[in-house]
């Protein structure tokens, strides 16, 4: 080991690593603050299994630049130091694959079915899981499914409930590291804020570096000079009565750090205070536990607030005169998923979103090849006299481009990106699909679309009939902080589970710019 543990690998320093390496279990899963060791974990079972068990191991990491990078400052220092290491690999040049006799150590990013296809080892390891594409993750998953022994090993830090790490802890052991008072002799475990003295009252509050750790049990001081003392003899301890044994989870937070002061964490908490950003990496980085910050899901009570007496099977426009403003917003895949919004303003000028009230008048869903979805599209812009459309551009991009020439002027394709101004609509004819294609900022419009039902007073009316899938598909985007490319945190939207009604929502958002254009006969960009 280089750096701050020089020297030969050890567990002075994380004692809650050593079990972890022992683990027989076929599956195991550490939820975990940041710095802990556990990828360490991951890095010396790679070595083991690869040395003296002779199988091959998939190591996986969020993207391809996460990979190129973890193979030169992992694995290079590491074989530089272990003069072991460096004679059991016999190549080592190429960046994604290592070599070791007739083992193979696949290092590879989670983005693109390319990454993972064709890969059978029976040892996989994915390294910060929540960073993942999810569906890749399942993909990575299956690589095993030809093995008689096999074993998986998911590490990261969290984000939300009920996705990446926090996910596959659910159904786990949920194993807690509990050691013995020395104040008190019982048995407990550090937890956030029961086992802490928080003293100062600030960020710039030099008291901060007075608070100390102490035993939930019996408020006894636990000095943090001292832990690796009192920590020298902890033990995981099962939580969850229902887990199953070959199936381990793993969680340690960053009080138990010897190189995390109390004052550091208290210092980290009150920068949380008043900052959403800095309270959710406070969670996920110090805590090690998923966090939604406040307003950042939308509750089935805000939904309910939205329902109103009408339903999906009211009036249509009569005739092509009429004057109804009505928008529709696809989702596309194997179904669409879809919302047709009837919009009310007294003004058609800048930021019309926001003085606009959407009263959704119908959604649904039809199956692609079993219903003719395209199809019944055409049918529901000629039923509803839908002003505009916008749909994505993905998967089915030769279908949304059949779909959109069929309705000149009345259809926009849809991709989101990075880097677009907020709420701007970045509008070309595209040459891909010889049709109009929109690019947006995908936070901003969600933020937008679904911002409607946390208002005081909703912006948004629902049909007393709006179906059950609808209303979850809402409620699994989450809003949360994430760091960017510098470090900075960044809002974005996580799933939790299917989110297509929650596009089609945001969809039918961006499309009502484009109706007004249409009516008033004006640029986009004058109702922006």
């Amino acid at each position: 080991m280089g750096g701050d543990f020089a020297g030969p690998y050890g567990f002075k320093w994380h004692p809650w690593a050593r079990e972890p390496h022992d683990s027989q279990a076929s599956y195991n899963v550490a939820m975990k603050a940041a710095q802990m060791g556990l990828t360490e974990v991951g890095i010396n079972r790679a070595f083991y299994i690869l040395d003296v068990m002779k199988r091959d191991v998939l190591y996986v990491l969020p993207t391809a630049l996460n990979a190129s990078d973890f193979s030169k400052a992992r694995f290079g220092p590491a074989l530089k130091l272990s003069p072991y290491l460096k004679h059991m690999f016999t190549d080592t040049n190429t960046v994604n694959l290592k070599q070791a006799g007739t083992t193979n150590l696949y290092i590879r990013g989670s983005r693109g079915d390319s990454n993972l296809k064709s890969i059978p080892v029976s040892e996989l390891i994915l390294d910060e899981v929540d960073e993942m594409d999810q569906d890749q993750v399942w993909l990575a998953l299956e690589r095993l499914s030809g093995q008689l022994t096999k074993n998986v090993w998911a590490i990261s830090t969290p984000t939300v409930p009920n996705h990446g790490v926090s996910k596959l802890y659910q159904p786990s052991t949920q194993e807690h590291f509990v050691f013995q008072c020395p104040r008190c002799s019982k048995w407990t475990e550090l937890v956030w804020p029961d086992c802490i003295e928080i003293i100062g009252e600030s960020v710039n509050d030099k008291r901060c570096y007075e608070s100390f750790l102490k035993c939930k049990e019996c408020s006894g001081r636990l000095e943090h000079v001292e832990k690796p003392n009192w920590l020298a003899t902890a033990e995981w301890h099962a939580t969850n009565p229902d887990g199953d044994l070959d199936y381990r989870g793993f969680y340690i937070n960053q009080m138990y750090s010897f190189t995390v002061s109390p004052g550091e964490m208290v210092i980290a908490y009150h920068r949380g205070l008043g900052d959403e950003g800095a309270m959710a990496e406070f969670h996920k980085s110090k805590l090690g536990l998923p966090f939604i910050p406040d307003g950042g899901q939308i509750t089935d009570e805000q939904i309910d607030n939205t329902v109103r007496a009408h339903t999906k099977q009211d009036a249509r426009p009569k005739s092509i005169n009429d004057q109804r403003c009505i928008t529709m917003g696809v989702d596309q895949g194997d179904w669409l998923h879809i919302e047709i919004t009837e919009w009310f303003t007294d003004r058609f000028g800048r930021d019309l979103n926001a003085a606009a009230f959407g009263k959704v008048v119908w959604q649904g869903k039809y199956n692609v090849a079993a219903e003719n979805g395209w199809g019944r599209l055409d049918d529901l812009m000629r039923e509803w006299q839908v002003l505009h459309c916008v749909t994505d551009a993905d998967p089915n991009t030769n279908d949304a481009r059949q779909f959109a020439r069929r309705f000149p002027g009345y259809v926009t394709l849809c991709r989101y990106r990075a880097g677009i101004p907020q709420r701007e609509l970045a509008v070309t004819e595209s040459d891909e699909f010889r049709t109009q294609l929109v690019t947006v900022d995908r936070t901003s419009w969600l933020d937008i679309a679904l911002g409607r039902f946390k208002q005081a007073t909703p912006r948004i009316a629902l049909p007393r009939d709006v179906n059950l899938e609808y209303r979850e598909h809402l409620k699994n985007l989450i809003r949360t902080y994430t760091k960017d490319k510098n470090g900075n945190p960044q809002a974005e939207y996580i799933k939790t589970g299917a989110d297509h009604y929650g596009h089609a929502r945001c969809y039918s958002e961006i499309a009502l710019p484009f109706a007004a254009s249409y009516v008033k006969g004006q640029d986009i960009k004058r109702f922006l």
